[in-house]
This record gives C-alpha cells, structure tokens and sequence, in this order.
C-alpha cells in the first residue's frame, strides 16, 4: 500500500505544479525557465568538468613511451657498464 500512497503523493505534486505554472504570467514562466536553465546548465558543466579534469584519472602509459623508456632506461645500464671497466681497466694494478 506504501507503494500506491507514494505514487499518488508524486502526481498531486506534479499536478500542483502543473497548476501553478499554467497561472503564471508570461515575464514570470519566463524568469522560471532561466532559473531552469541556469540550474541545469550550472550541473551539467560540473559533470564536464569532472570528465575533463586531469586529476580524475592518472594518465596510462602509452606503449610507446613505455619503450622508449625502458630502451633508455638499458642504454643507461650499458654505459655505466661500459664506465666501469674502462675505470677498471685504467687502474694501476699494484702486485
């Protein structure tokens, strides 16, 4: 029965409105639909924001870039490689 009483409670509100809308003057359907507007505009610019902002979601790798660092990241090892023996190859070698 709940379910019946909260039905009917949302149509006579919506009725209500109805009513009180087909009242009004031009000048003030007119101000109702700019307050519409700026309700409705005001959240559906907070939604795009929320989707264009950056900090919402962390930036994925791309395959490339993961690449290209871990070639760089391996060159890095080589030369440092590479570094050390010609360190150890200079080396006096006191016997």
């Amino acid at each position: 029965m709940k379910l019946f009483k909260k039905r009917t409670q949302q149509q006579d509100s919506f009725k209500r409105l109805i009513h009180r809308l087909s009242g009004m003057s031009e000048s003030d359907l007119h101000k109702v639909n700019q307050l519409l507007d700026v309700v409705f505009d005001a959240t559906r610019q907070t939604i795009h924001d929320e989707k264009k902002s950056p900090k919402a979601k962390p930036k994925e790798p791309i395959l490339d870039e993961t690449i290209t660092e871990a070639k760089n990241t391996l060159k890095t090892e080589q030369l440092e490689k590479r570094i050390e023996q010609f360190r150890q190859a200079k080396k006096p070698k006191s016997e």
